[in-house]
Order: C-alpha cells, then structure tokens, then sequence
C-alpha cells in the first residue's frame, strides 16, 4: 500500500506542477493592460473570470490548467482516501488483558498470597479509620 501511496503522491506533485507552470504561462502571454495581481483568482474556481482577462490567446494554457487543477484535487482525495483505509485495516496492538502471562512487577502481590483479611490502607478522610478490614 505504501508503494502505491507513493505513486499517488507523486502524481499528485506532477499536476501541481504541471498546474504552476500553465498559470506561469498564462501570465505571460495575457496582454500587457492586465496586472498580475488581476490574476489572483488563480487560486480559486474562477476560470471564466480568468479567460476573460487572460485572452483568447491565453485559451490552451488555461484548459491545460484547468485539468491538472482538477486531476491534482482527485489525486488529492484519492490519496486521503487510501491512506485512512490503510490505516483502518492496521491490526490494533494487543493489551495487556488479552496477553497472558506473568507480571514481572514487585509492586503487585499475587492473588495467591493476598489473603482477603489482611489490612489495606484507604484514603484518609475526616471520620474514617485508618486501616480497612
């Protein structure tokens, strides 16, 4: 799964740039009266609004970035979508009830000398005895 994760994220990295460089293009052959910063709805599903700034001759580039924006965001989803089924399909770790064996801790008494009449110790309250029997 890790390989074709992989695959995923490097096409995902390709259309992103392959997205760039057709915005770059864009900009370029758009005419001189248009500012750079007229192009800001790049970022954003605004591609009327963007040919009809850029211009006809800006018509090619855009379509080629309108479709590498759209693969980017499937590879995207795909990926997202791959990855959290991977992980749900990962056993989960054993715990500590499911495993048996011995405790190796001398903090615990085993239940075979822990004799239900001897005295434990309790939270200390107002009122209360010190020793439990």
């Amino acid at each position: 799964m890790s390989v074709l994760l992989g695959v995923i994220t490097l096409f995902a990295v390709l259309t992103l740039a392959i997205a760039v460089m057709q915005a770059v293009a864009m900009v370029r052959v758009a005419p001189a009266s248009e500012r750079l910063a007229s192009f800001m709805p790049l970022g954003w599903w605004k591609f009327r609004q963007l040919e009809a700034k850029a211009g006809p001759a800006a018509a090619q580039p855009l379509n080629i970035y309108k479709r590498a924006v759209i693969a980017f965001i499937v590879f995207l989803l795909l990926g997202l979508a791959l990855s959290s089924w991977t992980i749900n399909q990962t056993p989960a770790p054993d715990s500590a009830s499911a495993q048996p064996g011995l405790i190796n801790d001398p903090r615990v008494i085993p239940a075979e000398f822990a004799f239900n009449t001897d005295n434990r110790r309790v939270a200390v309250m107002p009122g209360a005895l010190l020793l439990e029997s």
